[in-house]
């Protein structure tokens, strides 16, 4: 007998029971070089065991305008790649890579640039709630360690997540 040994419960279930669909929005407000915008994005988590899911993603990005000129706009695109780690109970450390352009683009060969794509490396915590029996809520707090390195470099260090899994 080992103490304090957990069998990993998710080895038995099928695949597609340790899946986890996610949706997140994520608010910017305007300054001299974009308008306020919301950021909505679509997860794919798999979970590795009890405590360990990674997982990929896909964002857009909608301009919103300003309160004198609401104006609905495409601002950009962005791919994503994530893993949480459970702490305690609902408390989980998340990472994660980001790509992010952040320009309206017309087709798809305007994204072939690497250049013009916003890299983001986040770090931070994530606070999962149930909202029902399948439905959760999750918070995430975390830090862009390559802020600094943003062009124009307005953008904030600290990102606010709000969404849902499912």
């Amino acid at each position: 007998d080992m103490p304090d040994f957990k069998p990993n419960s998710q080895k038995t279930r099928p695949l597609i029971k340790r899946l986890e669909y996610g949706f997140d929005l994520q608010f910017s407000k305007n300054n001299s070089f974009v308008p306020s915008a919301c950021n909505v994005a679509l997860t794919l988590g798999y979970k590795l065991s009890d405590i360990k899911t990674i997982g990929i993603g896909i964002s857009y990005y909608l301009g919103l305008g300003s309160i004198e000129h609401i104006s609905i706009t495409s601002q950009g695109i962005g791919f994503r790649s994530y893993l949480q780690w459970k702490i305690k109970k609902q408390i989980y450390a998340t990472g994660g890579y980001e790509m992010n352009y952040n320009s309206a683009f017309k087709n798809i060969e305007q994204l072939k640039n690497y250049n013009a794509w916003q890299k983001s490396a986040l770090l931070g915590l994530s606070r999962k709630y149930q909202i029902s029996k399948k439905l959760k809520g999750t918070m995430q707090l975390l830090y862009d360690v390559l802020y600094r390195s943003h062009v124009p470099v307005s953008s904030q260090p600290v990102v606010l997540r709000m969404g849902y899994n499912f």
